[in-house]
């Protein structure tokens, strides 16, 4: 091997990297489906491996639900659309929120079990990755809101409600409540909250 090549991999590692990858997508699958309630037997089965092998990628179950949570999160990092510089602030809180409640209805479960299981019913694992997932959340739905606040001449900070009601529109209840009760799909879901968020922003700035 000359000085600057890089190795290949070896057909071990890719054997290794094809297992984890098929093991985490079906995770993901089960955690969506199921919540935190989805077991490894659920994940091995869909994944096509046995639990053995499971448990050789990763030492524990909360320890491989904790990586797919992880990853969840990032793609929200990875997707969310970069603010203009100009005045299409409504074009992209429409993406901005098409993504989001895709995200939110391919994640399912698993993150509104985060949200409603008491912090001592959980792994010290899986607590963390909850605390991880709500100052996530947090940080997502202030920068939203202010954003778009000074981008409307607003002053200062925006006011308490206003962040809050932006991520009540954020949030995977909203995706659920309307997909589930009222059987609108993520974009549907998405121009309604840019309504609501638009409407509760115009009403912050002319209070």
């Amino acid at each position: 091997m000359t000085e600057g090549t890089l190795a290949a991999p070896s057909l071990a590692d890719e054997q290794r990297e094809l297992a984890q990858a098929r093991i985490l997508r079906a995770a993901g699958a089960a955690l969506a489906a199921r919540g935190l309630a989805a077991t490894v037997d659920d994940v091995a089965e869909a994944a096509g491996v046995s639990r053995r092998t499971v448990f050789r990628h990763f030492a524990t179950r909360d320890a491989l639900f904790v990586a797919v949570i992880r990853a969840g999160v990032r793609r929200y990092a990875e997707q969310i659309p970069v603010p203009p510089d100009d005045d299409g602030l409504h074009g992209w809180l429409v993406e901005l929120l098409e993504v989001t409640h895709r995200l939110n209805a391919r994640n399912g479960r698993v993150f509104w079990d985060l949200v409603g299981v008491r912090a001592a019913d959980l792994s010290p694992e899986l607590a963390m990755a909850a605390v991880e997932c709500r100052d996530s959340r947090n940080r997502f739905a202030t920068t939203v809101a202010g954003l778009m606040w000074r981008a409307r001449g607003g002053h200062g900070t925006p006011p308490p409600w206003l962040v809050d009601a932006v991520a009540v529109q954020l949030s995977g209840f909203t995706t659920q409540s309307l997909a589930g009760d009222l059987g609108r799909s993520p974009d549907e879901v998405a121009h309604v909250s840019a309504q609501v968020i638009e409407a509760a922003l115009a009403s912050a700035l002319g209070s």
